[in-house]
């Protein structure tokens, strides 16, 4: 099946375009290692339009790639070195937090270079390959903050390891993509080792109950090897570079049905433009902005304190009763949970105000 292109937004072929598409979900990155060339991509999947998100840097190159859309973050890895990306830093390269590292005594501890990050229950997972006759190969959970050590560390903690490693075996399965699904609280992964105990493929491993490995799906057109992994609208999506030529492949796998669609195709600017990892992302071209609390329903003066001034703020607005005029106590009535403006000033308002005020945050 022909591949369908992608187009790239306005000068990207050139560089770094700072374009900003709304409806973009789907982040795809490279191991590029050429600094004109675009580090990561985000791909509006309704207009099959591609944004740059950065440039590739030293040490910002995109090896796996994950979303927490409660922090606005994205998590990527260059080898061994973990990084961060704030929603709609456009332009804006990663930010290095420190090594990933595994130790068994917090004494020695070994460099690791992830395949894959995935998002899982409010903590950051990697998978990796990296041979070793002390560690195994399999699903690690990542720390996002550094020990604080003279040199830092992001402690890997092992969550699923492969079962073939016996003895100084590290394993005999080859990991690639990684991703998660919350609607079964399993991974899904991908293998490209061919072995008595393996076949290429997309399995999931159910790694916070059973450990059960299950492969699901063989690698579309007889492909052998996928580089990343995302899921997002019913979809996996697998990314992998094409041989022989500059385009990032994308395969969408639908989960319901298990079979293939039409794959997609984003054209690089050359041939040291590699594709690696992928994530699903909705809205990270924008600012993250946090969720509303009970707290910032009460700091009017949005200094971060909570204190007399927003008590007078809030009465000296709430007696105009115009949010027109002073917006400053029209705190809520509007959003799910009630905590957003709506327009207007009235006792929803006032009971919101005070219950924040009282509890002081």
């Amino acid at each position: 099946m022909k591949p369908t292109t992608l187009l790239l937004t306005a000068a990207a072929a050139a560089g770094l375009s700072f374009a900003s598409t709304a409806n973009a979900q789907l982040v795809v990155g490279t191991t590029t290692p050429t600094t004109t060339n675009a580090a990561a991509f985000y791909i509006n999947m309704d207009t099959l339009v591609a944004t740059p998100l950065w440039n590739s840097a030293a040490q910002k190159k995109v090896n796996g790639l994950a979303a927490d859309p409660a922090t606005g973050r994205l998590y990527c890895n260059d080898a061994a070195r973990l990084n961060y990306w704030n929603y709609g830093s456009i332009g804006t390269a990663p930010t290095l937090i420190a090594g990933m590292y595994r130790t068994n005594d917090n004494v020695a501890f070994t460099a690791t270079g992830v395949d894959g990050l995935a998002w899982a229950n409010g903590n950051l997972y990697g998978v990796t390959t990296f041979g070793s006759t002390t560690y195994k190969r399999g699903i690690y959970r990542i720390a996002t903050e550094s020990d604080g050590a003279a040199t830092p560390h992001c402690i890997m903690t092992p969550l699923w390891l492969d079962p073939t490693g016996i003895g100084t075996s590290s394993g005999t399965i080859s990991l690639g993509g990684l991703e998660f699904n919350p609607a079964n609280n399993k991974f899904y992964i991908t293998n490209s080792a061919s072995t008595a105990d393996y076949q290429p493929g997309i399995y999931t491993i159910d790694a916070f109950g059973t450990g059960e490995l299950t492969r699901i799906a063989e690698f579309p057109n007889g492909l052998t090897r996928i580089d990343g992994l995302a899921l997002g609208g019913g979809k996996l999506w697998l990314t992998l570079q094409n041989p022989g030529t500059s385009q990032i492949l994308i395969y969408p796998l639908d989960l319901a049905t298990l079979q293939y669609g039409t794959p997609l195709a984003l054209p690089l600017t050359d041939g040291t433009n590699r594709a690696s990892g992928a994530c699903w992302a909705p809205g990270a071209l924008s600012i993250f902005v946090p969720p509303p609390t009970r707290c910032s329903v009460a700091d009017v003066v949005a200094d971060g304190t909570i204190d007399g001034n927003d008590f007078i703020a809030f009465i000296n607005s709430f007696g105009i009763g115009d949010a027109t005029v002073d917006p400053a106590a029209d705190v809520a009535g509007a959003g799910t949970d009630g905590l957003l403006p709506d327009g207007t000033i009235d006792g929803n308002d006032f009971i919101a105000f005070i219950n924040a005020f009282a509890i002081g945050c």
